[in-house]
């Protein structure tokens, strides 16, 4: 305690004598505005750093985008009914062909950090691609499309956005895919929460979390032999892109905590 006191002691003496002192004042004001400005410059960098991210991460996206223009004839709704109406089994050969018989489908967002966080696991899995997936799983190579919840159409309006639009059309599909999740091994896992797969479920658009990851599966290796959306994610695991790439590997393969114990 009298060690405490004493360098207490100290310090307190150096505040009067910078109080009492009036030449140091002016140093000390000079000192603050100079520290000030050169910490603009990182600061500054920092910033432009993470929005040239958010900026390629929104371009990685898009070059696998499928648009909601158009409403019901859209891109996006085309990809959606052919998920849903071949889910059945019964296969449409000329879907499978346009899509390819396994993908993923992403629900992303722009200036979304978790998609940024996870867009480096998509490209190290794409470009490493015989590395992750073993030759029977390997389908017909990488497929990914991707739906941006926040992009803006001649549908948006005053009340409700593209999407909005977009999942009242689709409330089967996304209730369908929540009960997939909700039977998935990645669930029981305790990988993703009962009240994330519920948003999906209610089609809940103000709480509807970006990227939302569904793996679609047409090939007879589709977890349980079901068809159609086979696994979800929100978000992927890792600390580095090369283990998110695995995990995505793993969900593509039903590998994993994707797999029953």
């Amino acid at each position: 305690m009298v060690v405490l006191s004493a360098i207490g002691a100290f310090f307190a003496r150096i505040w009067k004598w910078i109080k009492e002192t009036a030449w140091i004042q002016p140093l000390l004001i000079v000192g603050i505005v100079f520290g000030v400005i050169f910490s603009i410059n990182p600061i500054v960098t920092a910033i432009t750093n993470l929005q040239n991210d958010l900026k390629s991460s929104e371009t990685f996206y898009h070059g696998y985008q499928k648009s909601l223009v158009n409403g019901a004839d859209s891109d996006a709704d085309r990809l959606t009914n052919a998920i849903y109406d071949n889910s059945d089994g019964d296969l449409d050969q000329e879907i499978i062909k346009e899509y390819g018989s396994k993908f993923f489908l992403v629900y992303v967002s722009e200036s979304c950090t978790s998609c940024k966080e996870t867009r480096g696991g998509f490209e190290t899995l794409r470009d490493n691609w015989e590395k992750y997936i073993t030759a029977e799983n390997r389908a017909d190579g990488f497929r990914l499309y991707t739906i941006f919840t926040d992009e803006v159409t001649s549908e948006t309006d005053t009340k409700e956005t593209a999407f909005v639009k977009y999942m009242n059309r689709h409330e089967s599909f996304f209730e369908q895919a929540a009960g997939v999740a909700m039977e998935s091994e990645y669930f029981v896992n305790n990988k993703i929460s009962e009240s994330d797969i519920t948003v999906v479920a209610d089609c809940d658009p103000d709480q509807f979390l970006t990227p939302t990851i569904l793996l679609v599966d047409f090939t007879d290796k589709a977890a349980s032999g079901s068809y159609g959306v086979n696994e979800m994610l929100f978000g992927v695991s890792g600390d580095t892109d090369a283990n998110k790439a695995e995990v995505l590997a793993d969900c593509w393969q039903h590998e994993g905590d994707f797999k029953a114990k």
